[in-house]
C-alpha cells in the first residue's frame, strides 16, 4: 500500500532531529510492509485542535495524496480521535497517527501468550475513543421520548462497555500471567543464578548477540521491534559460572505511554536482573542520542545503577566518529562487536565473567558426615571439590557473595 508520511516539524527543530524522526518513522512504516510514495514536512507553529496541522498544510497534503494517488496518509506525531476523523474527512483516505504505527508493529511481532494479551489491551484502549468515528450513520440520532438517544449512539455506547469488559479481563489474565513468572523469577533468585539482561534502542542488535551466545534461535531481523517477547536462555561464561541471559523489548523515542505501560512487565527483566547490558548501534545516525534515550528510560524504571557492560555493536559500518568516541568514553565496561563479522564474542564474555567476579567467592564448608551440606551449597552455588575424612565432609563452593553468612563455620577464600 502507498502511503503518505506527514512529517511534524515543531519550532526549535533542526535539520538533524528532523532527518533522523523521518528516517525512524519509515523504518517502521518498511516493518509493515508500508510504501512510502511521497513525504512531506509541515512546521506547526500551533496546533489546529480540529486537523493538527493547518488548513493551508492539509489542502496541499491532498494534492500530494491526488498527485501520487497515497492510499493512506501516515502522521507522525499523536492525533486526537477528533483530529483523525476530521483529516480523514478532508483528505479522503485514511489516516493514522505515529501511535497506531507503533500499536500494529507491536501486533504483528508478539508471540508470547502475555506479549499478545498486553498488545491487545494496549489495541482496546486505543480504539475505545475512536469508536464513535467508525460509522457517520452510528452517531445520528432519532427523536424520541425526552431527546432519547437513538439507534447508533445506543449501539456506541454497547460497544464500549464490551470493551471496558474485555480490557477488565485481559487485565485480569496479564496478572496471573505476570505472576506465574514472577514465581518463576523469584526461583532463579533463590537458586542463586547470576542474570544478565540486554537492553537498548530497537534494531541494536540484542537478539542477534543473544542468539550467538545461548544459540537461542530468537529471531533477529533488520526491522524495528522485532522482538516484543522477553527470551531467557542459560550459558557457561569463561569462568565457568553458570548464568541466565535475557532479550528486551527495545526502547524508541516517543514510545506511546499506553506501550510503556503496556510493556513495563517485559521491562521488568532488565530491573530483577543482576546486570544490564546495553547494546548500542554504531551504524546508526544518532547513536549517542539513542544511547541518551535508553539510560533515561532505565532510569526511569529504577534499573541504571545496574547497567555494567556497554557494548558497541556493529562496528563494520560506524555512523558518526565523533558519536562513538563518545560512547567508547561511557562509564562502564566498553566491549567493541560486530555480529555480522563475528567479532567481539569472546570479550563479551570475558567481560561478563569479569562482572560475575565481583560478585561470588569460594568457600569451603566442613562438616560432619551425614550432614546435607552438598545439596544446600547445590542449590546455593556451584560444587568445586568434595573431600572426605573419617568424620567430616569438606566441600569447597562458589557462591554469591551475600549467601556466605549462611555457612558460618565456612573458610572464605575470596572472589576468583
Amino acid at each position: 500500500m502507498g502511503v503518505l508520511l506527514i512529517n511534524i516539524r515543531e519550532q526549535g527543530d533542526n535539520d538533524r532531529i528532523c532527518e533522523l524522526r523521518e528516517e525512524e518513522t519509515k523504518s517502521l512504516l518498511k516493518t509493515l510492509s508500508l510504501e512510502v510514495v511521497c513525504s512531506v514536512t509541515y512546521t506547526v507553529k500551533e496546533i489546529n485542535v480540529s486537523t493538527y496541522i493547518g488548513s493551508g498544510q492539509t489542502e496541499n497534503a491532498l494534492e500530494y495524496i491526488r498527485a501520487f494517488e497515497a492510499e493512506e496518509a501516515i502522521i507522525n506525531t499523536f492525533i486526537s480521535p477528533r483530529q483523525e476523523k476530521n483529516l480523514e474527512n478532508r483528505l479522503g483516505i485514511p489516516v493514522s497517527d505515529r501511535e497506531a504505527v507503533i500499536l500494529s508493529i507491536f501486533f504483528q511481532n508478539a508471540h508470547s501468550r502475555e506479549a499478545r494479551l498486553q498488545i491487545e489491551k494496549a489495541e482496546a484502549e486505543y480504539l475505545r475513543p475512536r469508536l464513535q468515528n467508525r460509522e457517520a450513520n452510528l452517531s445520528q440520532q432519532r427523536g424520541g421520548v425526552r431527546g432519547a438517544k437513538g439507534e447508533g449512539e445506543r449501539q456506541i455506547e454497547l460497544e464500549r462497555r464490551l470493551i471496558d469488559q474485555r480490557i477488565r479481563s485481559l487485565e485480569k489474565e496479564i496478572r496471573e500471567v505476570q505472576a506465574v513468572r514472577k514465581t518463576q523469577r523469584k526461583e532463579r533468585e533463590n537458586r542463586g543464578i547470576f542474570s544478565f539482561a540486554l537492553t537498548g534502542y530497537t534494531n541494536a542488535g540484542k537478539s542477534t548477540i543473544l542468539n550467538a551466545l545461548t544459540n537461542a534461535g530468537v529471531l533477529a531481523e533488520d526491522k524495528l521491534f522485532a522482538t516484543l517477547d522477553t527470551t531467557t536462555r542459560a550459558l557457561k561464561l569463561p569462568n565457568s559460572q553458570k548464568v541466565l541471559l535475557s532479550d528486551t523489548v527495545g526502547f524508541i523515542s516517543d514510545l506511546p505511554e499506553v506501550l510503556i505501560e503496556a510493556f513495563s512487565s517485559t521491562l521488568e527483566e532488565a530491573l530483577s536482573s543482576d546486570a544490564v547490558i546495553i547494546v548500542s548501534d554504531a551504524s546508526h545516525p544518532d547513536a549517542y542520542g539513542c544511547l541518551k534515550k535508553t539510560k533515561e528510560t532505565l532510569s526511569d524504571l529504577g534499573a541504571l545503577d545496574k547497567v555494567a557492560i556497554l557494548v558497541i555493536n556493529k562496528t563494520d559500518n560506524i555512523y558518526d566518529e565523533i558519536a562513538y568516541a563518545a560512547l567508547k568514553r561511557e562509564p562502564y565496561i566498553i566491549v567493541e562487536t560486530s555480529m555480522k563479522e563475528k567479532k567481539g564474542i569472546g570479550n563479551l564474555l570475558k567481560a561478563m565473567a569479569d562482572v560475575t567476579d565481583r560478585s561470588y567467592m569460594d568457600i569451603t564448608v566442613a562438616e560432619p558426615i551425614g550432614s546435607d551440606i552438598i545439596g544446600r551449597l547445590s542449590k546455593d552455588g556451584s560444587i568445586k571439590a568434595i573431600e572426605y575424612s573419617e568424620n567430616e565432609i569438606r566441600v569447597t563452593a562458589r557462591i554469591r557473595k551475600e549467601l556466605q553468612p549462611k555457612y558460618k563455620k565456612a573458610t572464605c577464600q575470596g572472589s576468583l
